[in-house]
């Protein structure tokens, strides 16, 4: 992996970074946040939105992505989030 690339996605998963979606998150009324047809919480919603945020960085790789975000976060995804993270990754944002 590109360890330049590396460092900055973790650099701008910091609070307040540019891969940082809480606050746009937050900003949702509601509880659940619907993307192609399922659901999302907003803390899932975060990680489906930094997964396409991350496949438009350079990591297409889910594997990859799980094992940065899993780092940066200093704990394992739960299925859901697994899930949401899946759809991030494959997701093509404009």
């Amino acid at each position: 992996m590109n360890t330049d690339l590396e460092e900055f996605i973790k650099t701008e998963s910091k609070e307040g970074g540019k891969l940082d979606f809480k606050n746009t998150v937050e900003k949702y009324d509601g509880a659940f946040i619907a993307f192609d047809k399922v659901l999302y919480n907003k803390k899932d919603f975060t990680i489906l939105m930094w997964g396409a945020a991350v496949n438009q960085t350079g990591i297409k790789d889910f594997e990859k992505a799980q094992l940065l975000w899993e780092e940066i976060n200093h704990r394992k995804l739960t299925e859901p989030e697994l899930k949401a993270l899946k759809k991030g990754v494959e997701t093509k944002l404009q």
